[in-house]
């Protein structure tokens, strides 16, 4: 039996979609409009998972929304993990930053040859060094760190890192290159020897400048001065302590002595007291003169009176 509204024939239905009398939605009642009939009814009550705790967590505990569950109040705290340090960073940073000594240091102490108890300092590239995957036992993980290596310049960055901080340590004086192909490190006795026939040349005296008040730097000629010459005439004064101390107080503490081709700068004697190593002494001097000689010019340093500046 026909109702009202029931069409008469299938021609009727195709003119009645077309005229837009039936929505494009299929309704699995005649009465709801908008209806999905494969979607359950929704509901205005949230899911189990992303509802909040009703009851508060246990003493000591902390809700954590991420895992929706609550956990101990120090675990969500320091599990979590913390922002990036900027100093360690940049502490990380500088030491594989070729262009600086400490960095330079940090990258050629791998290059160490065993000189086997000899005195000298010596070093000479390995491609392997330094090279992922080199050294483990597993065959995955060799064949593995050999992809990622060559992905990231392989021995050929390494080597260029290498002769990059070679050159830094040649160009402050550090060492020197060999016929036999290693580079040799200068120990503090070796650079000294190096440096101390050098001219002293020019130093710079800064006076008050009379009644003007105003600061004036004159540059005093000191050619027939040698490097060593001047160190001497400043360490050999009587009027200034030279194995307990600088200046007039004791040495504490020493924390020089932790890069390639340097020695701290004091030992401990047989009654326990801490003096300074003069030759050691010596060759920091040494390298400091010669850094202004680069640096600004001039030493920087006066015969019998020592730094005026730029130490």
């Amino acid at each position: 039996m026909a109702t009202p509204n029931m069409p008469s024939s299938a021609q009727d239905v195709i003119n009645n979609f077309l005229s837009g009398g039936y929505g494009s939605q299929a309704q699995a009642n005649p009465y709801r409009v908008d209806v999905d009939p494969f979607r359950p009814p929704v509901s205005d009550t949230p899911d189990e998972d992303d509802k909040s705790p009703t009851d508060p967590c246990p003493e000591g505990y902390i809700y954590d929304p991420v895992i929706k569950s609550c956990v101990p109040i120090e675990q969500g705290i320091s599990d979590r993990p913390d922002e990036p340090d900027r100093e360690q960073m940049m502490f990380e940073q500088m030491k594989k930053d070729p262009s600086t000594v400490f960095g330079a240091s940090n990258i050629l102490d791998d290059y160490l040859i065993d000189t086997k108890g000899g005195g000298d300092i010596l070093l000479k590239f390995d491609p392997n060094i330094g090279k992922l995957g080199a050294g483990s036992f597993n065959p995955l993980l060799v064949l593995g760190g050999g992809l990622l290596d060559s992905a990231f310049g392989g021995a050929e960055r390494r080597e260029k890192t290498f002769n990059d901080a070679i050159k830094t340590y040649l160009d402050a004086g550090y060492g020197q290159q060999r016929n036999d192909g290693t580079f040799q490190i200068f120990n503090p006795q070796q650079y000294y020897n190096t440096v101390q026939g050098n001219p002293l040349g020019n130093y710079e005296l800064t006076t008050s400048g009379g009644y003007s008040g105003i600061p004036q730097t004159y540059s005093v000629q000191t050619s027939p001065i040698t490097v060593g010459e001047a160190i001497d005439s400043v360490i050999n004064r009587t009027d200034r302590p030279t194995a307990q101390g600088i200046g007039s107080g004791k040495i504490a503490e020493d924390l020089t002595g932790g890069l390639l081709g340097t020695s701290a700068l004091t030992s401990v004697d047989s009654s326990g007291n801490r003096v300074r190593n003069d030759d050691v002494y010596r060759s920091n001097i040494a390298k400091n003169i010669e850094r202004n000689k680069r640096n600004f010019g001039n030493a920087r340093f006066k015969e019998g009176f020592g730094f005026t500046g730029g130490r």
